[in-house]
């Protein structure tokens, strides 16, 4: 792997940073293979059902939202998480196959492959002995 693909944090446009000023930015994790790259964010709380993933314009959206746990009628009495939806968003390159990408999401762990295109990722160049 020799040089980076380019992906990388998405710096909001004023508009979009106001709507989503109380949205919790979740720590991700990216891994890049010979094959694409891999996301993982951690997401506690959200489900499949809660979570909306999409690509506008080159750019990778991942929204969730945080299910209550205990029900509308139990009310805590100490509170460290406030808002209720995760908001990220990351630019993708031109090298990658946004047709392909696949997203799974187990234990509160969105995990996202983003697939290189065919013309990025190296190949080997079979050796044949002279005769």
């Amino acid at each position: 792997m020799a040089e980076r693909k380019e992906i990388a944090r998405r710096e909001e446009s004023p508009p979009e940073a106001r709507r989503r000023r109380r949205a919790m930015v979740p720590a991700v994790d990216v891994y890049e293979t010979e094959e694409g790259v891999i996301l993982a964010a951690d997401m506690p709380g959200v489900g499949p059902d809660s979570l909306d993933l999409r690509i506008e314009d080159n750019v990778l959206y991942l929204r969730g939202q945080i299910k209550e746990v205990p029900g509308e009628e139990v009310r805590p009495d100490y509170v460290e998480v406030r808002s209720r939806e995760y908001f990220r968003a990351f630019t993708l390159g031109p090298e990658f196959d946004q047709e392909k990408i696949e997203a799974s999401i187990k234990h509160g762990v969105l995990r996202v492959f983003i697939p290189k295109l065919e013309t990025e990722k190296p190949k080997k160049i079979e050796i044949k002995v002279a005769s």
